[in-house]
Parts: structure tokens; C-alpha cells; sequence
């Protein structure tokens, strides 16, 4: 019970959930080709590369007195008007495009859902509206809540992928996971960055944990620890019953119009059980409405810092109008405006996360002289490498933009 109702727990998860997301299912797509050893190596790379991040923006976080200060006041005091000028575009950038995908999968999620239990025609625009205002909604009334909720809701995405597990487990066989196209994974290197950020809620967890930078980063470890032991899972079970290439192959997914659907059917195809087809879409909406409440928690405190609106009732609707209205747009009318900025989604990370943090940190502990609760092992070496990473990860998504490396499509 007391581990039930522990915030470093609920916080844990939280982190958790905002980095499994949609992308659970993403990341066999994108990586699956590439074999399952290389993508292993590269999930751990990234877990690593993120995490030291999170560290560095943790250790900034707290030279500020202001506990709600996001990256929008942290780039201003300690990289000036410019600094914040490029946290705005790149904050707001990210998490209206992610945001957008959450609406309009979740909407799409709840037209299937509610068209086949009511057997009566609901569009996906409908569903969106449904989940904003619902979903949305819960937003509204504060962390301990949403905290709450979201424990319900992953207890049921780990129900799911547990019976996902039980019937793939059987029919996964040994040479399809030596098997691959390791040059595959360069272009896949961003799609795999994002779905290790979680950075987004920091300022949103500090509060809830009353400053407690102990319990603070315990949550982010353990929390970035289950997605990486989750994505290994289903990367191991996919790739393992998948082959490379044929009608019901990975390559096949990965070209598919729906390559989620795609992912189902395949399933269906090899396991032979119809259930899985209900079951792969539970796990599909509790792993995105998860992600959803860490975007939204994110984008709320962001908006909330930076146009340093209070939170009262009424300062929540400004927030929240102001949280949804951009991504609702983008979901209802422009799907594929969205596809493009979700592309660069993994530059947009980079920046905020791999470049903005360093740079903060390097004139923070070595111009300035701040100290901090909290300290990034490592010394010069952690920010220089993340730094260093972060034009990598840009320079992959660039390169596979145009072309130079080897994709499926």
C-alpha cells in the first residue's frame, strides 16, 4: 500500500508514461528492419544519452528558486533573450506537433472503438473532441489527479502488453533476431531519441515532489529504466516472430498505408489468435493517453511559466485553450502539415534537450559559479558529449531527409 500511494512512485510512472507513448508501437516499425541486436545497442545508446540529459536539465532546474521554472525561464537567465527566443520555438514546436498526434490518434482510437460497440458511424474528428474534452479536461483539476488516472491507465498498458507477451512469446524464433539491415537504424536514430524524452514534466514533478531532488531523480531513472526494459521486450517478440522480408514481414509494416494495422494484421496472420487484434488496440490507447498526460502537463507549466499566467480557475481555461486549440487545429485540418513537423520533431528534441542544457550548465557552473541540490556526475565530460550528440541526432534526421542513408519507402 505504501508503495502504491508513493508520489516518487506515481512520478516514476508518470515519467514512464510519457515516454512509452505511441512510440511503443513505433519503434519495431521504424527499427525492426535493422535487426534486433542493433536496435538493443541503440536503445541503450539513447536511454543513456537521455537520461544524461535529463540529469543536466535537473542540476539547472535547480539553481532556480522558482520550482515551476521551465526551459523558457532557464534559457533566459542563462543564455539570454536569444536563448529564450529559441526554447519558445522549439518547446512550442514539439509539443503542439506530438500533442496533435496524441488528439488524432485518440480520436481515431475512440471513432473505432465507439463505432464498433454502437454499430452507428463516428468519425475520427468526433473521437478527437471526445478525448480532448475528456482527457483534456482531467488536465485541468492538477498532477494529483492526472497522477491518479494514470496509474489506472498503466496498470492497464501493462495488462495488455503481458498478454501481448504471453502470445507472442511461443513464436518468436531464434533466426529471425540475427537477422537485419544494421545501416537501416541511422535514419530511425530520431523517431528512437524521442521515445526516451520525458524532459518535458521535470518542472511539473519538482513541484509535486516539494523540491526533493533525491526523489526527483530517482523517478527519472527508474521511470526511463521501465520504457528501455519495455522496448527491448517488444522489440525482442516482434523482430523474433516477424521475418525481414515477404507478405507478413517487417518490411511489408513498415510500407503499409497504416503500418500500426499493419502490425496487427501481422500479428493475427502468425498468432492465429483474433484477440490479439482487440488487445493490440488497449495497449495502442493507454500507452498513447499515458504520453498525452505528460505532453499536457508539459505544455500547461510551459505556457503557464513563460506568459506567466496564474493558476486559477479561470488563468486553467486561458492555459488550456491556449494548450489544445494550435494541435486541435493541426489534428482536425491539417494531418498532413503535422506528418512533416513530427519529422523534425527529433531536431526540435536535440536542440532543447542536447544543445540548450550544456550550454546552460557550462555558464552556469563554470561563468557563474552556481551551485546545485544536485550534481551531473561526470564533470565536463557528460555536457560535451550530450552536446556533441545533439548535431549527430540533427545531422540523422537531415541526412535521412534527404536521402543519403538506407529506408524503407
Amino acid at each position: 500500500m505504501k508503495l502504491f500511494v508513493s508520489k516518487t512512485v506515481g512520478c516514476a510512472l508518470l515519467v514512464a508514461g510519457t515516454q512509452i507513448g505511441a512510440g511503443m508501437l513505433a519503434l519495431p516499425i521504424a527499427t525492426g528492419i535493422g535487426g534486433f541486436w542493433p536496435s538493443a545497442l541503440l536503445f541503450l545508446i539513447a536511454f543513456a544519452y537521455m537520461l544524461a540529459s535529463l540529469f543536466l536539465l535537473v542540476e539547472v532546474n535547480f539553481w532556480s528558486h522558482k520550482v515551476t521554472a521551465n526551459i523558457i525561464t532557464l534559457a533566459k537567465e542563462h543564455l539570454g533573450i536569444f536563448g529564450q527566443g529559441i526554447a519558445w520555438v522549439s518547446f512550442l514546436f514539439l509539443l503542439y506537433a506530438v500533442a496533435a498526434a496524441y488528439l488524432s490518434g485518440g480520436g481515431a482510437l475512440l471513432a473505432t472503438a465507439l463505432d464498433s460497440g454502437l454499430n452507428v458511424g463516428v468519425t475520427s474528428s468526433f473521437g478527437t473532441w471526445i478525448f480532448l474534452l475528456f482527457f483534456g479536461g482531467i488536465v485541468f483539476f492538477g498532477t494529483h489527479i492526472v497522477d491518479s488516472f494514470n496509474r489506472v491507465l498503466i496498470s492497464g498498458l501493462v495488462a495488455s502488453f503481458l498478454f501481448l507477451v504471453l502470445f507472442t512469446v511461443p513464436n518468436v524464433d531464434p533466426s529471425n533476431l540475427g537477422a537485419g539491415k544494421p545501416l537501416y537504424l541511422l535514419a530511425a536514430v530520431p523517431v528512437v531519441i524521442l521515445s526516451f524524452t520525458s524532459h518535458i514534466i521535470v518542472p511539473s514533478l519538482r513541484t509535486y515532489l516539494a523540491g526533493d531532488h533525491k526523489d526527483l531523480i530517482k523517478a527519472l531513472f527508474w521511470g526511463s529504466v521501465i520504457p528501455l526494459f519495455c522496448y527491448l521486450i517488444w522489440e525482442f517478440l516482434i523482430v523474433g516472430s516477424l521475418p525481414q522480408s515477404g507478405p507478413l514481414s517487417l518490411e511489408a509494416i513498415a510500407l503499409h498505408e497504416n503500418p500500426v494495422s499493419g502490425l496487427t494484421k501481422a500479428l493475427n496472420a502468425k498468432l492465429h489468435v483474433p484477440a490479439v487484434a482487440i488487445v493490440v488496440g488497449f495497449f495502442s490507447f493507454f500507452a498513447l493517453v499515458t504520453s498525452f498526460f505528460g505532453v499536457s502537463l508539459g505544455l500547461f507549466d510551459f505556457l503557464a511559466d513563460g506568459l506567466r499566467v496564474k493558476k486559477t480557475p479561470f488563468g486553467k481555461c486561458v492555459l488550456l485553450a491556449l494548450a489544445y486549440t494550435p494541435p486541435m487545429v493541426f489534428a482536425l485540418l491539417y494531418p498532413e502539415g503535422f506528418v512533416f513537423a513530427v519529422g523534425y520533431a527529433g531536431v526540435f528534441v536535440a536542440v532543447l534537450y542536447g544543445i540548450l542544457p550544456p550550454l546552460m550548465i557550462w555558464r552556469g557552473r563554470y561563468i557563474e559559479k552556481r551551485k546545485s541540490d544536485f550534481v551531473t556526475p561526470g564533470g565536463k565530460v557528460v555536457p560535451l558529449l550530450v552536446f556533441v550528440g545533439a548535431f549527430v541526432i540533427i545531422f540523422f534526421q537531415v541526412a535521412a531527409t534527404w536521402g543519403l542513408f538506407p529506408s524503407i519507402g
